[in-house]
């Protein structure tokens, strides 16, 4: 659990999120104004969204706006809180954020087990959309290596986009994928797709891996999709169809344990470190030895057993995400791409 950072108060926090929500590349306007209430009720000292936020993290690099929805939207999900639920964006109806709002005051007086675990746990939102942009990454790579993929995924949740070679990506210069596949994305751009990477391995961790052939696995995993936007929740509810016809083994582990036992350099293929929106969440001493492991391992890299990392993190204007490439042996690193935190659209840069 991250609880690194500067301590703000639960109403800065709401109102940060809140803009966060209304990014136009994937806005949420329910959430917006469901946040903004938060924050106004915190203003006027509401013990009970006071009191319950104080059980979490507070800091932006927890996320613990985001904690709180993920449970809550959990809770309506689960049908452990009807009222909610009737107020609750879904098919074809918006919500209604003033009833959505008394409802979810009175449930942070009473939260159920499900809305108190969220908010113990750093948000998993294994976002698919973010594909659109780490899968070009993939294919630079493989441009620059001209050898096949061993993919490792840190901070995975349930791995879907360590799948992500099962999605399809249509650029006007190039397609690559499965044709089939229900998750697509297609760019009004060239992109380095007529270099198609080839995965050869995959294997990923988490501290708390979500088993997404579950039904308790695909519940977690759709409370963290905002309610109001469609295409995510669709996108999303595709990925899981394609993770229950491609197993991918997760292992519980912290991330910097696990790479020192898997992290190097193999002859013949391009060992890549992938992580998207997590690198917050670490402590700071897991951060510092992930850094000295690359170092490490990055060394001993050669043209014929590169090592490459490629993250899809917030920029350092933060306003959008970046997808940057560091490529051993020499350790030059590239910004590759700028997209949204949720994926398209996706500004090619390299």
């Amino acid at each position: 659990m991250s609880d690194t950072g500067t301590r703000l108060s639960p109403e800065r926090l709401f109102r940060y999120q809140a803009a966060g929500c209304r990014l136009p590349e994937s806005p949420s306007p329910f959430y917006a104004v469901l946040l903004d209430a938060l924050a106004d009720d915190c203003a006027a000292g509401n013990t009970s969204v006071i009191g319950l936020m104080d059980q979490t993290p507070c800091t932006v690099e927890a996320a613990p706006a985001l904690r709180l929805l993920g449970g809550v939207q959990r809770c309506v999900l689960d049908g452990a809180a009807s009222q909610l639920a009737a107020a609750w964006p879904a098919e074809g109806a918006s919500g209604d954020t003033a009833v959505a709002h008394d409802a979810l005051v009175a449930l942070c007086a009473d939260p159920p087990p499900a809305l108190r675990a969220a908010l113990e746990c750093d948000p998993q939102t294994n976002e698919v959309g973010r594909a659109a942009a780490l899968a070009p990454g993939l294919a630079e790579i493989t441009r620059r290596t001209g050898l096949p993929i061993r993919l490792l995924e840190i901070g995975a949740s349930a791995a879907l986009l360590s799948r992500l070679d099962h999605f399809r990506y249509e650029a006007t210069n190039a397609r690559w994928g499965d044709a089939a596949s229900k998750v697509r994305f297609d760019y009004d751009a060239a992109l380095p797709f007529d270099t198609a990477p080839v995965i050869v391995e995959r294997h990923a961790c988490d501290l708390r891996p979500i088993d997404a052939t579950t039904a308790d696995g695909a519940q977690r995993l759709l409370s963290y999709c905002w309610p109001d936007q469609t295409v995510r929740r669709n996108r999303l509810r595709a990925a899981l169809e394609i993770a229950a016809a491609l197993p991918v083994t997760i292992d519980a582990a912290s991330a910097d344990d696990w790479l020192d036992e898997h992290l190097r350099p193999l002859d013949g293929t391009v060992t890549v470190l992938m992580h998207s929106i997590m690198w917050q969440y670490l402590p700071n001493p897991v951060q510092q030895r992930i850094e000295q492991l690359l170092r490490e391992r990055g060394a001993a890299a050669t043209a014929r057993a590169p090592l490459a990392r490629l993250a899809f993190e917030p920029a350092p204007e933060v306003v959008h995400a970046e997808v940057s490439c560091t490529l051993w042996p020499r350790g030059e690193r590239t910004v590759l791409a700028q997209s949204g935190y949720h994926g398209p659209p996706v500004t090619w840069i390299s």
